[in-house]
């Protein structure tokens, strides 16, 4: 899925509780959704920004204890780059 049909396909039905939110998540990554289109599916789908949706989706079942450490790894060292450029 490309990023166009991901967010339709968000657009279309928002999840009201976690848990189903979870198993859409998963159904995603089990079609081979990366990470960051997982990302723009939340935000859409729950109308959040990108950085609410980046930490909702960590909190989520779909992703393993794992994923979620290598999730937040890369995360925090993109943040450092852009703190270096900054400096």
């Amino acid at each position: 899925m490309n990023l166009d049909e991901i967010k339709k396909e968000a657009a279309q039905c928002k999840f009201e509780d976690l848990q189903s939110l979870s198993l859409k998540i998963t159904e995603l990554k089990d079609k081979g959704v990366s990470f960051l289109g997982c990302v723009a599916f939340v935000q859409v789908n729950q109308e959040i920004s990108l950085k609410e949706a980046r930490e909702l989706i960590v909190k989520l079942e779909a992703y393993t204890e794992e994923e979620k450490r290598r999730i937040e790894e890369m995360h925090a060292v993109m943040l450092s780059e852009f703190k270096e450029e900054e400096e």
